[in-house]
C-alpha cells in the first residue's frame, strides 16, 4: 500500500500544468468513475467543488446539509491528472460513509481495500 500511495504522490506532485477543467468535467469524471469502478452506488448528487483554502488537505469530503461534499484544494490540483487522481481517492472516501464504515483511521482497511481494488481495476492506469 505505501508503494502505491507514494506512486500516486509522485504523479500528483511531478504532472505538467494545466488549466483548470470545467466544472462539469469533474462531475462527468465522478458519474464515469462511480459506474466504471463503483457499480453506480455511490450518490449522484455529491458536491465537487475546487474550493478548499486548507493547505493541510489536497482534498477532503465531508457530509453536510444532506449532501457529501468534495473539496479539492486547487493550490494542489494543478493539472487535470491531479484532479482525478484525488477525486478517485475521495471517491473511496464517499463509498465508506455511504456504508457507514467506522473506522478510526480515514486511510484504514477499508479505504485501503477500495484503493487497491481501483488500482487493480486499472483506475490509474492513464494518471501516472
Amino acid at each position: 500500500m505505501r508503494n502505491l500511495l507514494l506512486s500516486i504522490l509522485v504523479a500528483v506532485l511531478f504532472a505538467a500544468p494545466v488549466a483548470h477543467t470545467e466544472q462539469r468535467d469533474l462531475d462527468q469524471w465522478y458519474r464515469g468513475y462511480d459506474h466504471k469502478y463503483f457499480q453506480d452506488e455511490l450518490p449522484q448528487d455529491v458536491i465537487i467543488s475546487r474550493t478548499l483554502a486548507d493547505d493541510r488537505f489536497m482534498a477532503i469530503t465531508f457530509y453536510d446539509s444532506g449532501h457529501y461534499h468534495i473539496e479539492l484544494n486547487p493550490k494542489y490540483n494543478i493539472s487535470t491528472k491531479s484532479e482525478r487522481i484525488n477525486l478517485l481517492h475521495e471517491s473511496c472516501h464517499v463509498e465508506m460513509f455511504v456504508e457507514k464504515e467506522d473506522e478510526f483511521d480515514d486511510h484504514g482497511p477499508h479505504w485501503q481495500a477500495c484503493m487497491h481494488r481501483l488500482s487493480n481495476q486499472g483506475a490509474f492506469e492513464d494518471l501516472w
